[in-house]
């Protein structure tokens, strides 16, 4: 029985690998991984036939849906690859020189337009933007001013900056 084993597979791939081959590949893979997906089948099915899970060798139709389960489970992982691989995002470009610099220049544009404010001003501006969490109302317990007065300041100070930097190139 053993001597016979391998010419059954010999005749099998001989005979039908060709119509496995071409199953596959209609099911849109290169050819290259369409070969070793056939390959991969023609494996399993003589490991199964070996541990006797095949009860019969039903040729070509047994290589062919083993191959086409292979090809769509191949194919699905990829495309679950694809859609988590376009769902990270790209590194951020690098910073270019001029923009940092000119960031840095109208950032203390923004602050020297800050220090022509009054003290209340600045302080309830620092309180809401440079606080991590900072808020309006939390602003407006710290200074003991109301918390529509907190808002109106808070409006007249942004206003004043961007006065600044707008007149200013």
């Amino acid at each position: 029985m053993q001597t016979r084993t391998p010419e059954i597979w010999d005749d099998a791939i001989r005979r039908h690998g060709h119509r496995v081959y071409v199953s596959v590949l209609a099911l849109g893979l290169t050819p290259d991984r369409a070969r070793e997906v056939v390959q991969a089948t023609w494996t399993r099915l003589m490991e199964q036939h070996a541990v006797g899970s095949l009860v019969e060798l039903d040729f070509p139709g047994l290589a062919i849906r083993q191959a086409r389960f292979l090809a769509l489970n191949e194919m699905q992982r990829r495309k679950v690859e694809m859609r988590v691989l376009a769902a990270v995002p790209e590194a951020a470009p690098e910073p270019n020189v001029e923009r940092v610099v000119a960031s840095r220049e109208q950032i203390e544009r923004m602050l020297d337009a800050l220090q022509t404010c009054s003290p209340t001003a600045r302080k309830v501006f620092r309180l809401v933007y440079a606080t991590p969490g900072g808020t309006c109302a939390t602003a407006a317990q710290e200074v003991g001013l109301s918390l529509q007065r907190v808002r109106q300041i808070l409006c007249e100070t942004r206003n004043h900056i961007r006065r600044v930097l707008e007149a200013t190139p």
